[in-house]
Protein backbone atom coordinates (compact mmCIF):
# COMPACT_ATOMS: atom_id res chain seq x y z
CA UNK A 1 0.00 0.00 0.00
CA UNK A 2 1.22 3.47 -0.77
CA UNK A 3 1.81 5.76 2.14
CA UNK A 4 -0.46 8.74 2.60
CA UNK A 5 1.75 11.86 2.59
CA UNK A 6 1.93 13.70 5.89
CA UNK A 7 -0.09 16.88 5.76
CA UNK A 8 1.90 19.94 6.74
CA UNK A 9 0.32 22.33 9.26
CA UNK A 10 -1.12 25.50 7.76
CA UNK A 11 0.96 28.65 8.26
CA UNK A 12 -0.33 32.22 7.98
CA UNK A 13 2.34 34.24 6.22
CA UNK A 14 1.33 37.62 7.63
CA UNK A 15 1.52 36.31 11.19
CA UNK A 16 4.93 34.82 10.48
CA UNK A 17 6.16 38.16 9.14
CA UNK A 18 4.80 40.00 12.17
CA UNK A 19 6.58 37.56 14.48
CA UNK A 20 9.85 38.01 12.57
CA UNK A 21 9.46 41.76 12.81
CA UNK A 22 8.96 41.63 16.59
CA UNK A 23 12.00 39.38 17.00
CA UNK A 24 14.03 41.80 14.87
CA UNK A 25 13.10 44.78 17.05
CA UNK A 26 13.73 42.68 20.17
CA UNK A 27 17.25 41.86 18.95
CA UNK A 28 18.27 45.49 19.64
CA UNK A 29 15.51 47.00 21.78
CA UNK A 30 17.28 50.29 22.52
CA UNK A 31 17.99 51.08 18.88
CA UNK A 32 14.75 52.72 17.80
CA UNK A 33 13.98 51.12 14.44
CA UNK A 34 13.02 53.13 11.38
CA UNK A 35 10.56 51.50 8.98
CA UNK A 36 13.01 51.60 6.06
CA UNK A 37 15.63 49.75 8.15
CA UNK A 38 13.08 47.12 9.15
CA UNK A 39 12.08 46.70 5.50
CA UNK A 40 15.70 46.28 4.45
CA UNK A 41 16.46 43.75 7.19
CA UNK A 42 13.37 41.70 6.36
CA UNK A 43 13.67 41.96 2.59
CA UNK A 44 10.20 43.51 2.41
CA UNK A 45 8.78 46.48 0.59
CA UNK A 46 8.38 49.71 2.51
CA UNK A 47 4.58 49.89 2.04
CA UNK A 48 4.06 46.34 3.35
CA UNK A 49 6.37 47.10 6.27
CA UNK A 50 4.29 50.14 7.18
CA UNK A 51 1.16 47.97 7.11
CA UNK A 52 2.80 45.54 9.53
CA UNK A 53 4.24 48.07 11.99
CA UNK A 54 1.02 50.09 12.08
CA UNK A 55 -0.97 46.94 12.84
CA UNK A 56 1.45 46.01 15.64
CA UNK A 57 1.28 49.54 17.05
CA UNK A 58 -2.52 49.29 17.12
CA UNK A 59 -2.18 45.97 18.98
CA UNK A 60 0.19 47.51 21.54
CA UNK A 61 3.05 45.22 20.55
CA UNK A 62 5.08 48.08 19.05
CA UNK A 63 5.26 51.76 19.93
CA UNK A 64 6.38 54.63 17.71
CA UNK A 65 7.85 57.97 18.74
CA UNK A 66 7.45 61.38 17.12
CA UNK A 67 10.46 60.71 14.88
CA UNK A 68 9.01 57.51 13.47
CA UNK A 69 11.23 55.12 15.42
CA UNK A 70 9.67 51.84 16.45
CA UNK A 71 10.32 49.94 19.67
CA UNK A 72 8.62 47.19 21.66
CA UNK A 73 5.21 48.19 22.99
CA UNK A 74 3.64 47.84 26.41
CA UNK A 75 1.76 44.76 25.24
CA UNK A 76 5.06 42.88 25.06
CA UNK A 77 5.60 43.57 28.76
CA UNK A 78 2.25 41.94 29.51
CA UNK A 79 3.20 38.89 27.45
CA UNK A 80 6.59 38.67 29.16
CA UNK A 81 5.03 38.92 32.61
CA UNK A 82 2.54 36.19 31.76
CA UNK A 83 5.33 33.96 30.41
CA UNK A 84 7.28 34.28 33.66
CA UNK A 85 4.17 33.38 35.65
CA UNK A 86 3.97 30.00 33.91
CA UNK A 87 4.85 27.19 36.26
CA UNK A 88 5.77 24.69 33.54
CA UNK A 89 8.50 25.54 31.00
CA UNK A 90 7.88 25.02 27.28
CA UNK A 91 8.67 21.67 25.60
CA UNK A 92 11.90 23.09 24.15
CA UNK A 93 13.20 23.32 27.73
CA UNK A 94 11.43 20.34 29.31
CA UNK A 95 12.34 17.73 26.67
CA UNK A 96 16.14 18.00 27.04
CA UNK A 97 15.73 18.06 30.83
CA UNK A 98 13.84 14.76 30.73
CA UNK A 99 16.59 13.21 28.62
CA UNK A 100 19.21 14.50 31.05
CA UNK A 101 17.50 12.58 33.85
CA UNK A 102 17.18 9.48 31.66
CA UNK A 103 20.88 9.52 30.70
CA UNK A 104 22.33 10.25 34.15
CA UNK A 105 19.72 8.82 36.51
CA UNK A 106 20.16 11.91 38.68
CA UNK A 107 17.56 14.39 39.83
CA UNK A 108 17.77 17.46 37.60
CA UNK A 109 16.37 20.96 37.59
CA UNK A 110 15.66 23.94 35.39
CA UNK A 111 16.08 27.26 37.16
CA UNK A 112 15.66 30.84 35.98
CA UNK A 113 15.48 34.45 37.12
CA UNK A 114 12.10 35.29 38.65
CA UNK A 115 11.34 38.64 40.30
CA UNK A 116 14.98 39.48 40.92
CA UNK A 117 15.81 36.09 42.42
CA UNK A 118 16.71 32.64 41.14
CA UNK A 119 13.97 30.03 41.33
CA UNK A 120 13.70 26.33 40.50
CA UNK A 121 11.01 26.20 37.82
CA UNK A 122 10.81 22.42 37.47
CA UNK A 123 12.47 19.46 39.17
CA UNK A 124 12.53 15.94 37.72
CA UNK A 125 13.33 13.08 40.06
CA UNK A 126 16.12 10.69 39.08
CA UNK A 127 16.26 6.93 39.50
CA UNK A 128 19.44 6.86 41.58
CA UNK A 129 19.18 7.07 45.38
CA UNK A 130 19.61 10.15 47.57
CA UNK A 131 17.41 13.01 46.41
CA UNK A 132 17.58 16.38 48.17
CA UNK A 133 13.96 16.85 49.21
CA UNK A 134 14.46 20.54 50.04
CA UNK A 135 15.19 21.32 46.38
CA UNK A 136 11.91 21.45 44.50
CA UNK A 137 9.97 23.62 42.08
CA UNK A 138 9.44 27.01 43.69
CA UNK A 139 12.64 26.89 45.77
CA UNK A 140 14.47 30.21 45.61
CA UNK A 141 17.15 32.15 47.44
CA UNK A 142 20.73 31.34 48.50
CA UNK A 143 21.99 31.81 44.93
CA UNK A 144 25.56 32.26 46.20
CA UNK A 145 25.45 28.72 47.63
CA UNK A 146 23.90 27.04 44.57
CA UNK A 147 25.52 25.95 41.33
CA UNK A 148 22.54 27.23 39.35
CA UNK A 149 22.65 30.51 41.25
CA UNK A 150 26.27 31.05 40.31
CA UNK A 151 25.48 30.30 36.68
CA UNK A 152 22.51 32.67 36.57
CA UNK A 153 24.52 35.39 38.27
CA UNK A 154 27.56 34.85 36.04
CA UNK A 155 25.59 34.82 32.78
CA UNK A 156 22.96 37.36 33.82
CA UNK A 157 23.30 41.07 33.29
CA UNK A 158 25.64 43.31 35.25
CA UNK A 159 22.55 45.07 36.63
CA UNK A 160 21.14 41.77 37.93
CA UNK A 161 24.44 40.97 39.65
CA UNK A 162 24.73 44.43 41.19
CA UNK A 163 21.16 44.31 42.53
CA UNK A 164 21.79 40.87 43.98
CA UNK A 165 24.94 41.94 45.80
CA UNK A 166 23.21 45.07 47.10
CA UNK A 167 20.05 43.38 48.37
CA UNK A 168 21.00 39.85 49.39
CA UNK A 169 23.24 38.91 52.28
CA UNK A 170 25.75 36.10 51.68
CA UNK A 171 24.56 33.93 54.54
CA UNK A 172 26.51 30.78 55.37
CA UNK A 173 24.49 27.61 54.78
CA UNK A 174 27.36 25.24 55.56
CA UNK A 175 31.01 25.64 56.45
CA UNK A 176 31.80 25.66 52.71
CA UNK A 177 29.46 28.48 51.67
CA UNK A 178 31.11 31.50 50.06
CA UNK A 179 30.32 34.55 52.21
CA UNK A 180 32.95 37.01 50.97
CA UNK A 181 31.61 39.20 48.09
CA UNK A 182 35.06 39.51 46.50
CA UNK A 183 35.53 35.74 46.51
CA UNK A 184 32.08 35.28 45.01
CA UNK A 185 32.78 37.83 42.24
CA UNK A 186 36.00 35.99 41.35
CA UNK A 187 34.07 32.72 41.38
CA UNK A 188 31.49 34.18 38.98
CA UNK A 189 34.30 35.31 36.66
CA UNK A 190 35.58 31.72 36.60
CA UNK A 191 32.07 30.33 36.00
CA UNK A 192 31.65 32.69 33.05
CA UNK A 193 35.05 31.70 31.63
CA UNK A 194 34.57 27.93 32.09
CA UNK A 195 30.90 27.82 31.11
CA UNK A 196 29.61 25.93 34.15
CA UNK A 197 29.05 26.31 37.87
CA UNK A 198 29.58 23.83 40.69
CA UNK A 199 28.95 23.62 44.39
CA UNK A 200 30.45 21.11 46.76
CA UNK A 201 28.39 20.92 49.92
CA UNK A 202 27.84 24.69 50.04
CA UNK A 203 24.05 24.58 50.36
CA UNK A 204 23.53 21.19 52.00
CA UNK A 205 26.20 19.05 53.65
CA UNK A 206 27.23 16.08 51.52
CA UNK A 207 25.41 17.27 48.39
CA UNK A 208 27.02 18.43 45.15
CA UNK A 209 25.56 20.13 42.08
CA UNK A 210 26.69 20.94 38.56
CA UNK A 211 24.97 23.55 36.42
CA UNK A 212 25.27 25.05 32.92
CA UNK A 213 23.50 27.99 31.28
CA UNK A 214 20.76 27.53 28.73
CA UNK A 215 21.63 30.58 26.65
CA UNK A 216 21.74 31.75 23.05
CA UNK A 217 24.10 34.65 22.45
CA UNK A 218 22.98 37.32 24.93
CA UNK A 219 19.66 35.66 25.80
CA UNK A 220 19.76 33.70 29.06
CA UNK A 221 16.79 31.34 29.34
CA UNK A 222 17.89 29.69 32.57
CA UNK A 223 20.13 26.89 33.81
CA UNK A 224 20.11 23.09 33.88
CA UNK A 225 21.40 21.49 37.08
CA UNK A 226 22.20 17.98 38.30
CA UNK A 227 22.14 17.25 42.04
CA UNK A 228 23.68 14.17 43.67
CA UNK A 229 25.56 13.00 46.75
CA UNK A 230 28.87 14.85 46.77
CA UNK A 231 31.10 11.80 46.31
CA UNK A 232 29.04 10.57 43.34
CA UNK A 233 28.96 14.03 41.80
CA UNK A 234 32.73 14.40 42.04
CA UNK A 235 33.45 10.94 40.63
CA UNK A 236 31.11 11.55 37.66
CA UNK A 237 31.99 15.23 37.12
CA UNK A 238 33.23 14.94 33.53
CA UNK A 239 30.34 12.71 32.37
CA UNK A 240 27.68 14.83 34.03
CA UNK A 241 29.13 18.06 32.67
CA UNK A 242 29.15 16.61 29.16
CA UNK A 243 25.49 15.55 29.50
CA UNK A 244 24.51 18.97 30.87
CA UNK A 245 26.19 20.77 27.99
CA UNK A 246 24.59 18.45 25.44
CA UNK A 247 21.15 19.05 26.98
CA UNK A 248 21.62 22.83 26.96
CA UNK A 249 22.76 22.74 23.32
CA UNK A 250 19.71 20.61 22.44
CA UNK A 251 17.39 23.13 24.12
CA UNK A 252 18.93 26.06 22.24
CA UNK A 253 18.65 24.18 18.94
CA UNK A 254 14.97 23.51 19.61
CA UNK A 255 14.33 27.13 20.56
CA UNK A 256 16.07 28.38 17.43
CA UNK A 257 14.27 26.05 15.08
CA UNK A 258 10.79 26.48 16.58
CA UNK A 259 10.10 22.91 15.43
CA UNK A 260 7.52 21.13 17.51
CA UNK A 261 9.58 18.81 19.74
CA UNK A 262 8.91 15.12 19.68
CA UNK A 263 7.35 13.37 22.65
CA UNK A 264 10.22 12.81 25.07
CA UNK A 265 8.34 10.71 27.57
CA UNK A 266 8.81 7.39 25.81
Amino acid sequence: MSQVPTRQPTRIQSVSKAARLLMLVASDPERGWKARVIASEMGATLPSTYHLVNTLVDAGLLSVDEEGRYSLGIGVARLAAAYYEQRVPPPEILGPLRRLVQRTGETSYFSAWRNGDMEIIVDLRGTRPARVVELHAGFHGAAHARASGKVLLAFGTADQRDRYFESIGLTAKTARTITDPDVLRRTLDRVRAEGFGAEHGELFEGVGCLSVPVADDDVLYGAYTISAPLARMESNHAEYLQELRASAADAVTRIRSHVQPEDDQG
